[in-house]
């Protein structure tokens, strides 16, 4: 009966529903994910082609980029979307998808899956946490029904409501290529100069690190970068050329870094783990990467600090895990986020960082196959996951680990799955906020350190699985530290034009802040390297437990209560109100707490208390 009932009311919207002006805007989860209607339809794979076809380049012409409340305008935009005929062009399979899951969902409408599905359609660059500020890339048939909604319900643009911040994000695209070829022309004078001096010392050399980091290189210059690495820097560098190949069959390479001693000989010592661009238009993370690579070889010898870390640890880098996506912003759409596995309605790409086998597919990811937070079928169906995942569990001295990704300027510790704090959340802390401290010294660039699940929930995401059963498994049973680090620039101020496209002028500095924070993260894990301590206690207290009540009184008045005074004090990590369904919670270091939530003034039922951390 329920398969009929839903079968009944799914066609007959179908039927009657018209054609209408407004379609659906909503977000959902990672860095930035947003959609709004008819998704945008995505081209099959292409070889790279750096002279092909203009055509091939222009998928982002007439996307827009818009600020808009989406707290203000949520309801009436999707209330206004109805079922469109032309959303998805399968109308059966679309059924057939609604039913699976309306069997799944006892407690789900109809209507609330439908909404579902719309929300987990878009890109979303940037979120405020209560969702008045919202920045989200549209396709241009999306930006014409909003903008036509709008219009329709009198609301003009302007601040506090909506307002285009790019209206054709091809152009940016555009400018970007001409920026990076005008700095091309002034990289290969220098090359020439350089050339010269080369040619007549017998040297020919296939990359120039003077120039290198004057700009943004596609993945076969990148890896002649490493390849160049491996020649210039024998004694400490083993290139592998393959731990596994991607979905269009392409090598994921890797680099070792590990010193020698004295008499010539590579010792086993503690291992710490870098890597980029798992999403694919984030090539600061690429760029971060290579500067901090050559940064740590060129200065081996010759800085004491340096000298001291790479005779004591060993650094394993994977540059580039991503590398058809990567190809993709270089030969198609600049924004290409996902990799390019095939999937089911005529949509492409699976979110690499939503697929690792670390509590995959419990939230904070989308089963929608069109959806830009995609966990695809299963936990490591796709290749390049399978690869890092298989080649960082042949490694037994793990102690670190840094996923480099962009832009929000964050350092984000464990969980990202779980509100509850890590077992380990204390330290993660201390170490993140300093790596935080140490940017800001060097540029003034100010990063947020703060566990993952404080961002938005994420599953099956790198920095969990280095932390979680799997790799501490693997690791001979020994938990590591694990951040992801979101690069230059922020998205709290001044967002809008370069959010992934960043202006090459700022490879230098962005790598020379990261590098003066991971240089103390080696530091501080070999130090510590028998890795993290066994996990402490966790104690749940109850403070309040009311119905209609005003939480934010509660929340003051737990923050003040005598169970966070009593001598010895434990360290509470976490105090947190329940509402309903929704869950705010607040970082509370020494009876101080951050991060006010906008949703605490709500009057529902709750429950109030904080998560103790008992030391042992």
């Amino acid at each position: 009966m329920r398969i009929l009932s839903i079968s009944v009311v799914v066609s007959i919207a179908l039927l009657v529903s018209q054609p209408v002006t407004a379609q659906l805007v909503a977000f959902t989860g990672d860095s930035p994910q947003i959609a709004f209607g008819q998704r945008p339809q995505r081209a099959h794979p292409q070889p790279l082609d750096h002279c092909g076809s203009e055509s091939n380049k222009k998928e982002l012409s007439g996307h827009a980029l818009v600020r808009y409340n989406a707290r203000k305008h949520h309801g009436m935009l999707i209330a206004n979307s109805a079922m469109r005929r032309d959303w998805i062009k399968d109308s059966k399979r679309w059924k057939l998808l609604l039913e699976q899951d309306y069997l799944k969902n006892d407690r789900k409408s109809i209507s609330e899956l439908i909404s579902d599905y719309f929300l987990e359609s878009l890109d979303i660059w940037y979120q405020s946490p209560d969702m008045t500020d919202v920045l989200a890339h549209f396709s241009n048939e999306q930006f014409m029904a909003f903008e036509s909604l709008m219009r329709a319900k009198n609301i003009p643009e302007g601040e506090g409501d909506w307002v285009v911040v790019e209206r054709d994000l091809q152009k940016v695209a555009d400018e970007d290529e001409l920026r990076r070829a005008k700095v091309d022309v002034e990289i290969q004078r220098i090359q020439m100069r350089n050339a010269k001096l080369k040619d007549a010392k017998g040297e020919k050399p296939r990359v120039d690190y003077e120039t290198w980091f004057l700009n943004f290189h596609p993945h076969e210059e990148i890896k002649e970068f490493y390849l160049q690495i491996a020649d210039d820097f024998k004694d400490l560098v083993t290139y592998i050329p393959s731990i596994g190949k991607t979905v269009e069959g392409r090598d994921i390479f890797a680099i070792k870094i590990n010193a020698k001693d004295k008499q010539g000989f590579a010792h086993e010592k503690p291992q710490i783990w870098w890597q980029g661009l798992q999403h694919a238009r984030e090539w600061a993370g690429g760029s971060t990467v290579q500067y901090l690579t050559y940064h740590f070889l060129s200065k081996y010898g010759k800085d004491d600090l340096i000298t001291d870390l790479l005779d004591r640890a060993e650094i394993i880098i994977v540059p580039i895990m991503n590398l058809d996506g990567y190809n993709y912003t270089w030969s198609n759409n600049r924004l290409w986020r996902k990799n390019r596995s095939e999937n089911s309605f005529g949509s492409y790409g699976v979110d690499l960082n939503r697929n690792w086998d670390d509590h995959f597919g419990e939230g904070g990811s989308s089963s929608l196959p069109w959806s830009e937070t995609y966990r695809g079928p299963h936990a490591a169906s796709e290749p390049e996951v399978q690869a890092l995942q298989n080649f960082f569990s042949t490694h037994k001295r793990m102690v670190g680990a840094i996923d480099f990704h962009c832009f929000s300027q964050l350092i984000l510790r464990p969980e990202g799955w779980t509100s509850k704090p890590a077992p380990h959340e204390l330290e993660h802390k201390v170490l993140g906020d300093k790596m935080a401290e140490l940017i800001l010294g060097v540029h003034g660039k100010k990063y947020v350190s703060e566990p993952s699940y404080s961002l938005y929930k994420t599953t099956g995401a790198a920095s969990d699985w280095f932390y979680g059963e799997n790799a501490t498994k693997a690791n001979n049973g020994k938990r590591i530290y694990s951040y992801t680090i979101e690069l230059r620039p922020s998205d709290s101020f001044g967002r809008g034009r370069s959010g992934f496209v960043l202006p090459p002028e700022e490879i230098i500095p962005l790598g020379e802040e990261i590098a003066q924070a991971v240089e103390f993260f080696v530091d501080y894990v070999e130090v510590k390297k028998e890795t993290l301590p066994k996990p402490r206690t966790i104690k749940t207290h109850v403070f309040a437990n009311k119905l209609n009540d005003n939480i934010e009184t509660h929340l003051d008045m737990a923050l003040g209560s005598p169970s966070l005074q009593l001598p010895g004090l434990n360290l509470f990590t976490t105090i947190f109100a329940f509402q309903d369904n929704l869950q705010t919670s607040r970082q509370v270091y020494d009876t101080t707490y951050l991060d006010k939530n906008p949703f605490a003034t709500r009057k529902n039922n709750y429950a109030i208390g904080a998560t103790e951390i008992c030391n042992h």
